[in-house]
């Protein structure tokens, strides 16, 4: 994760500057740690896993569902590389897997930040009414619009994966004071300034300031076309407003405080505070993949008759059918739009 400059410009993955931050973590933040990546890893597992198996379960799938589907999964692959960070924090040998692996985990961890944000990006551009106007009775077909849906997704994740190459190219293991160190070795100070800039800008900043746009769109659209409808769409407006508000509160929450802790660690001198924040921002990053999952288990009412039948009922689909159903693609509704991503920026404590 790009935190602190290390020597020869390294950057660790794992506790965010273990090398030149061991004798700080002492035996607290050793165990804390710890524990808390692995109730982080545990129950995103659990949410994600339980996330999946309704969505293919469900007989008659939607487009919100081919992007809900594809967030979880993205969060789950994050999830299963977290052992071996929490390894590396309980190890005093440090790293033990060798270098492949530390690559693999690493870009599965850039990966999962770039596949989120853009699988959540091109939602909102999906359920922007303007985008999907296509009145019912469209030539376009459910199936048609699944398939292209899954194109999407399909150009997210190859993408995403180019967008990861660094990754690829500069984790490696290294010994630091007789412990070896799964970090990202960039070739110097000036590199981890502009890997952390292209890290901010492409995995938070960008997106942040699409979707953000998009929301606010989509609601005064919503709220504009219910204010000619039925009474009873009153109550729907207000659960479409309370999802849009606790997603989003809940990405900036796990991710405003990680990317400007990162931002500021460019220029500001290493401290032992600085060193305690980067954890706890790196922990809320992390939690993200967790909180996710949850929030779309138990903030629909819809999903939750779908935890109680397991699998979708006849001529439906399994997400927000409590909260506005659209003219968009495939019958699809507008809570589809309404999710965040789950993803993570930085390795170790992310990249």
């Amino acid at each position: 994760m790009p935190c602190e400059l290390e020597p020869l410009g390294s950057l660790p993955l794992d506790t965010e500057g273990s090398a030149a931050w061991g004798s700080l973590l002492g035996p607290a933040l050793s165990l804390v740690l710890p524990v808390v990546y692995a109730l982080i890893c545990g129950c995103g597992i659990l949410a994600n896993g339980l996330v999946i198996s309704i969505v293919l379960s469900c007989k008659h799938k939607l487009v919100s569902d081919v992007y809900i589907l594809n967030l979880a999964v993205a969060d789950l692959l994050f999830l299963v590389g977290m052992p071996f960070i929490i390894h590396q924090l309980v190890q005093e040998h440090g790293w033990i897997f060798g270098d492949f692996l530390c690559r693999a985990v690493t870009t599965l961890d850039l990966n999962n930040q770039f596949t989120s944000v853009a699988i959540v990006t091109v939602l909102c551009v999906d359920r922007y009414p303007p985008g999907h106007a296509l009145q019912q009775g469209t030539l376009c077909s459910t199936k048609r619009t699944l398939r292209c849906t899954a194109l999407i997704n399909a150009g997210v994740w190859a993408s995403s994966l180019v967008m990861a190459t660094p990754a690829m190219l500069y984790a490696r293991v290294q010994r630091e004071n007789q412990t070896e160190l799964c970090l990202m070795d960039l070739p110097g100070p000036s590199s981890l300034y502009w890997y952390t800039l292209y890290q901010s800008l492409a995995a938070f900043l960008l997106p942040l300031l699409v979707i953000t746009v998009l929301y606010s769109l989509t609601l005064h659209h919503l709220f504009r076309a219910m204010h000619r409808a039925q009474r009873r769409c009153s109550a729907r407006s207000r659960r479409v407003t309370r999802m849009a508000l606790t997603i989003i509160t809940a990405f900036l929450i796990c991710w405003t405080p990680f990317h400007v802790v990162q931002l500021v660690n460019l220029t500001a001198a290493p401290s032992v505070a600085s060193f305690y924040l980067n954890q706890f921002t790196i922990c809320l990053s992390y939690a993200h993949s967790c909180v996710s999952p949850v929030l779309v288990l138990f903030c629909t009412e819809f999903f939750r008759e779908r935890m109680a039948h397991s699998r979708c009922g006849r001529g439906t689909g399994c997400w927000g059918r409590d909260l506005i159903r659209g003219p968009g693609w495939g019958g699809d509704d507008a809570a589809g739009m309404l999710m965040v991503p789950s993803g993570p920026p930085t390795g170790w404590g992310r990249n």
